[in-house]
């Protein structure tokens, strides 16, 4: 299981998600943010974004761009959103909510998540 969330991966892992999802970020600053971040937050903003701006949503492409950019920076950063994936709060985040449901509302996920992770 992953560890406890720090209020400063909490904050990495919210501008992380503003950043890809505005075009603030540079892929650079969005992959440090990435190594700041705990591997079931990471997982979550990924999923989030390619959840709520599905390709087949001709305005996605821009923030689906951002997200393939990220993923392709680093290797580490696929291994980390694995990672997260397989972690029983990314499970417990999945089988009890929708990523889309939380469309404009990701900190409101991430700060769900972050809690479930210090519990």
């Amino acid at each position: 299981m992953a560890q406890s969330s720090q209020p400063d991966e909490r904050a990495a892992a919210i501008r992380l998600l503003n950043g890809i999802e505005r075009g603030t970020l540079t892929v650079h600053a969005a992959a440090s943010l990435s190594e700041e971040i705990d591997p079931v937050l990471l997982h979550a903003v990924v999923r989030f974004l390619r959840e709520c701006y599905p390709a087949s949503d001709p305005a996605a492409g821009p923030v689906l761009e951002r997200v393939v950019a990220l993923m392709s920076a680093r290797p580490e950063i696929v291994r980390k959103v694995r990672e997260g994936e397989s972690d029983p709060v990314a499970r417990w985040f999945a089988s009890e909510h929708g990523f889309r449901d939380f469309r404009g509302r990701g900190e409101e996920m991430l700060a769900l998540i972050a809690d479930k992770l210090d519990s």
